[in-house]
């Protein structure tokens, strides 16, 4: 018996980076992408609907930032993991790990080699814990 796909929710405020996110994950063994928002707003109502089990959210976008999208969503759903992705080149733009509060973060220039990865890791991560919490 396969396992079930890794759900994955995609959010992003450029149309074109979120299309590449997707070409990029589609094809991918064990991902399902369920779900994409260009903001926060609608990556909480698309979490309720799709119930992802890891989140890729860009930092930096309009009324609210992926940082605050994060943090609602773990407030919400506390067993999606979250990877944040940026591709600011300044490093003032960058969220300070003390702040991100999430899983992971990555460079959007990093994405192509690191993404699809981390997501797989993050997933086994959480098996991992939910498997050892089962049998204690």
């Amino acid at each position: 018996m396969e396992a079930r796909p890794i759900r994955v929710l995609l959010v992003d405020d450029d149309l074109s980076f979120l299309r590449s996110l997707e070409v990029l994950l589609t094809d991918a063994r064990g991902l399902e992408i369920v779900a994409k928002a260009t903001s926060g707003a609608e990556a909480l109502a698309a979490a309720t609907r799709a119930e992802p089990d890891v989140a890729v959210i860009d930092v930096l976008m309009p009324l609210m930032s992926g940082i605050e999208c994060a943090h609602l969503l773990q407030e919400r759903y506390p067993k999606v993991r979250v990877i944040l992705i940026s591709g600011s080149i300044f490093e003032d733009r960058r969220p300070h790990p003390d702040e991100r509060g999430t899983d992971a973060y990555i460079e959007k220039s990093e994405v192509p080699e690191r993404l699809q990865a981390t997501i797989l890791a993050l997933a086994a991560e959480t098996t991992a814990a939910s498997s050892g919490r089962t049998q204690a």
